[in-house]
């Protein structure tokens, strides 16, 4: 099973998410696989940076899931994580790159709304 991590990149209560190209329908918070040597919190801050232009914070883990289906089976670690500097932007792997507020997120989401507010309390209670 591979693991992967994914970032809740908070800024101004609004959070950053991409419509990869290959699942084109569903908004997640941008994250990855762990490359070799790589802890969970450096593949946060790179994949949030490959896929956004974002730099980041990572603050603590807040979930954690099993995804299955016919191609992969992985396990993912969820993070919130603080807004430090940079523009968005869209990489190879992205279709769209945009900050949402919590009270307007789109669906199809993963993972599911309820993180996302988790994310937001955390990055408050950090300042």
């Amino acid at each position: 099973m591979k693991t992967a991590a994914l970032g809740i990149v908070i800024n101004n209560n609004k959070t950053l998410l991409v419509k990869r190209k290959w699942h084109p329908i569903l908004w997640a918070p941008p994250g990855g696989f762990l490359d070799l040597g790589e802890t969970q919190e450096e593949t946060v801050c790179r994949e949030v940076f490959e896929e956004t232009g974002i730099i980041c914070e990572v603050l603590k883990k807040i979930h954690d899931f099993t995804y299955k289906d016919a191609y992969s089976n992985s396990h993912i670690y969820v993070y919130a994580c603080k807004y430090i500097s940079g523009d968005i932007k869209c990489s190879y792997e992205s279709q769209e790159v945009k900050w949402f507020s919590i009270e307007q997120l789109p669906d199809p989401i993963s993972p599911e709304k309820e993180i996302f507010k988790e994310a937001i309390k955390i990055v408050k209670n950090s300042f």
